[in-house]
Parts: C-alpha cells; structure tokens; sequence
C-alpha cells in the first residue's frame, strides 16, 4: 500500500493532540507538587519525562513532514523560477540579475549608486551564507533538514508593507474548557483571555565593505565576497537582534526582552542543573497552554550539557563522534549561540509566540562616491535589509535568568 501523507499527517496530529491534553491537565499539579515537596517525585519525574519525550517525538514527525511538504513545494516553485540551475546564492542572484550592470560598471565606471538589486537572502544553498551556517540536505525528502538552527529558524516569519505593525499581545490567560451538559441553559466554561494593543518600527539593518574596482572584472570574485561576508554578516546581526534586542534606540524588542520570567526557583531540587531548570520551564510554558517546540541556550552551556555523563562514565547524549542530526532535549530542538549570555536559557513556544516581519529583502547597493573612493580606485558595496520582530504571546517564552545575571 502506498504511503498517505496526509492521512499519516492527521493520524500523528490526533495522537499529538491527545498527549498534549494531558500534558497541560498534569503540569500544574507537577509544578504544585515540585513546590510543595521541594522537588518532584521520581515516579512523577519519569511520568513527566515521558510524557515530554513522547510529545517531541510526535512533534518532531510531524516537523519532518511539514519540512518534507515545503521542501516540494520550494523545490517545484525553484524549478519554475530558475529551471535547471534551481536554488541561488544571494551573490549568484546579484549576477544573475545585475551582471549588465556589473559590467557597465566596470566599462564606464560608476557615477554616484548603482542598485544591483532586492534579493531574498533566505536561501537554503550550501555554503551561500544565506543562512548563518550552511546546511546539508540529505538525498531523501522525508527528513528534517541536517543543519545548525539560528533563532530565526524558530520563528513565524512573515512580510510587511508597512513601517509600522500595530498588533495585539496576549498578557494573561484564565479559565480552562471543561465538560458541560448540553441542557441548553448551563454557561459554557470561559477562557478568558487579556490582550493589549501593541506597536513596533520596521528597522534597518545594514553593513558595507570595500572592492576594488578591478573586482568588477572578476564577476566570481565578487559573487564570493557577497556570499561569505556581506550577506553573512546582516544576518548575523539580524540573529542577535532577534533574540536579544533590548528595544531601546534603534534595536529589535527581541524575545528575551519580552519573555515571561522563569518563575520555578521555589520548585527546583536541591542541586537542580540547567536539565532540570529547563524540565520545569517546560511546564511553566505547558501550565501556561502552550506546547514547548525549542530550547535556545549559550553555546557553553549546551556544551556542558552535551559532556554530562552518567554513572558509568557514557555520555547522556550518545556517542560524542557520531555524526548526529539537530540537537534535541525532550523530543525539541535546540538553537546554540553566542547571543545567549552564559548560564541563562530560553525555551517555548517560539512559532507561536512571535513573528519576524520582513518589509525588505536585502538590497545591494554599488557606489564610487564614499570617503576616498575615487583616489584609491574603490568601490563601496552596500547591504541592507528591513524588518521587525513582534512577541505576541509572552507566556509562550520562559526565560531564565542566571542567579547574578
């Protein structure tokens, strides 16, 4: 019999439905129990982490298949768009689309700027530096792609054409469904929920760097300097400001800035690790309503988790010189960077919670008419992008702070 797609879909997604359920009916009474005893039981320990590991399997099956979905779907989209070459590079597009004007350029010269294009440098190609790190996509489409995650990979990302969203942030939720009889006069039960209404300002992110002006010759040439260092260097700005912008002057209001506080301390057991602190910012955000989908910690700190072994010596983790596919704790991913300060974490909902919104693609701009250009046979080659992350359901982030921090 061959395989239904969507029938296996709907299949996990019932299963996944149903395990969340109870997950949200038992994480109240865990984290009342981790405060009432100074920690949870081993009995509901291992209840728990079963019930976490078994919905982040489910969720990462129906990932793979959502993934698998949107693979087709790009890959039949690139086929129609570019035909045989499919998936550019950003420095690839900027040929493909400004090589006329490259060479122009490098005819006549270049009098004030020259806009060589918008591009989208989202791309998936290997070592363009369209994403922060490359990826490796295996032969076999049923699979998650094998590749290091960046926050913007959490998120819902969407487009704009406005400088200004105006949105509605969830502050609050009471109430829950229950069984009623259907007697046509009893009040359904409530969930109440507290919106506020919110705004933020599209910002720009930009960066430059200097060719020669021989470089226009060796199209190549500058195709690689605009994959490995202008377009890596805008998104990696745009990664950080993400998830740590701190709203103030012209930066992001990132995730940490608005996530709801770890609020687990009087819970933890003595000699609690950053396992169980996240164990119980699981629960926080599934008491909270939501399902848990990544883990976003400071490369250290993943680190040390990585090199936990148990009592005899194995790592926790498996063998450390596999080759492994994206990190996960309790069936979810994890995100590794730098921009987490060490010993604080994030973890939640983070699909459901905010949405990046792009008003504009990177642009690549030429110019010979910047600082002293013209007396050292320069050029200027700029890049720049516009967006703005919004966190729309706070309680779906649980960030924790290092005592300290």
């Amino acid at each position: 019999m061959a395989f239904d797609m969507e029938q296996a879909f709907g299949e996990f997604k019932a299963e996944f439905d149903k395990v969340t359920g109870n997950i949200n009916k038992s994480a109240q009474a865990a984290l009342d129990e981790a405060k009432r005893l100074g920690g949870l039981t081993e009995e509901t320990k291992a209840n728990v982490d079963k019930a976490l590991a078994e919905q982040g399997e489910l969720k990462a099956r129906i990932d793979e298949m959502e993934a698998s979905a949107r693979d087709l779907a790009q890959r039949f989209a690139s086929g129609r768009r570019s035909g045989a070459g499919g998936a550019k590079s950003l420095g690839q597009l900027v040929v493909a689309e400004a090589e006329e004007k490259i060479k122009a350029a490098a005819k006549g010269g270049v009098n004030g700027d020259v806009s060589l294009g918008f591009f989208n440098a989202i791309t998936s190609l290997p070592g363009s530096a369209g994403e922060l790190l490359p990826e490796r996509r295996e032969p076999e489409i049923i699979a998650e792609p094998d590749k290091k995650l960046v926050v913007k990979d959490l998120i819902t990302v969407g487009e704009t054409g406005q400088p200004l969203i105006k949105y509605f942030r969830e502050v609050s939720r009471t109430g829950a469904a229950g069984i009623v009889p259907d007697d046509g006069t009893t009040v359904k039960p409530l969930i109440d929920k507290t919106w506020t209404s919110e705004s933020a300002e599209v910002k720009t992110i930009a960066g430059r760097m200097e060719i020669h002006k021989h470089m226009l010759d060796d199209i190549p040439a500058l195709r690689t300097d605009i994959d490995t260092t202008l377009t890596y260097e805008v998104n990696k700005v745009e990664n950080a400001q993400i998830l740590a912008g701190d709203g103030t002057g012209e930066n992001f209001s990132g995730l940490i800035t608005n996530a709801t506080a770890y609020g687990q301390t009087a819970r933890e057991p003595s000699g609690a690790t950053i396992l169980d602190r996240l164990r119980l910012a699981m629960l926080q955000v599934s008491a909270a309503g939501y399902v848990v989908d990544a883990h976003v910690l400071n490369i250290w700190d993943w680190a040390a988790a990585e090199m936990l072994k148990d009592t005899t010596g194995r790592y926790i983790f498996g063998n450390p010189f596999m080759e492994t596919p994206t990190p996960r704790l309790w069936g979810r991913r994890v995100v590794d960077t730098e921009d987490m300060p060490e010993g604080d974490f994030l973890t939640g909902a983070f699909k459901l919670a905010a949405t990046y919104y792009q008003r504009q693609d990177i642009e690549i701009l030429l110019s010979s008419e910047n600082r002293d250009n013209f007396d050292k046979n320069m050029l200027t080659v700029r890049g720049e992008k516009r967006g703005v992350v919004v966190v729309k359901r706070p309680l779906a982030l649980c960030y924790y702070t290092a005592p300290g921090g």
